[in-house]
């Protein structure tokens, strides 16, 4: 039995209302992902600062292309 107009309409705003209530939820995931890498990051820069370590590895453009060409022939 075939689908009536209406029927398809209803449908499709159900399947909007899902998809923006998806949107929502993932908006908020990123902006909390967001704000733990700034802590994280935050918390990186004090425990460097305190401990006087480095914790991030500095390298240069080259070393990392290097490095990834490496990667590449394994």
């Amino acid at each position: 039995m075939p689908k009536t107009h209406e029927q398809h309409i209803q449908e499709l705003e159900q399947k909007v209302r899902l998809l923006e209530k998806q949107k929502v939820f993932l908006e908020a995931q990123v902006d909390r992902s967001d704000r733990i890498v700034v802590l994280f990051d935050m918390i990186i820069d004090i425990a460097e600062k305190e401990f006087k370590i480095l914790i991030r590895k500095k390298c240069s453009p080259e070393q990392s292309i290097a490095t990834a060409k490496k990667e590449k022939k394994r």
